[in-house]
């Protein structure tokens, strides 16, 4: 019985086939893309991170550079 099934009903027993294989690789797909965004957030939170550090590094040289500046505007009009 099950074989006249199949052999009468053959495109819809491919039909089902086809999009049980399609779905998994969509699937597969989507996990892939998945992993590599994971991995581009991670890198950027990453560069993130330096690129805050070295904003704040770069505050305290000009703070300093300031500072200088003031201290040697201020010791020459003392001349």
């Amino acid at each position: 019985m099950a074989d006249t099934f199949i052999k009468n009903n053959l495109s819809v027993v491919l039909s089902l086939s086809l999009a049980v294989f399609t779905a998994g690789g969509i699937f597969a797909e989507f996990t892939a893309i998945k992993n590599e965004l994971t991995t581009v957030h991670d890198r950027l939170d990453k560069k993130i991170v330096v690129i805050g550090g070295l904003e704040d590094r770069l505050l305290q040289i000009e703070k300093q550079l300031e500072y200088e500046r003031g201290f040697l505007e201020a010791a020459a009009k003392k001349r």
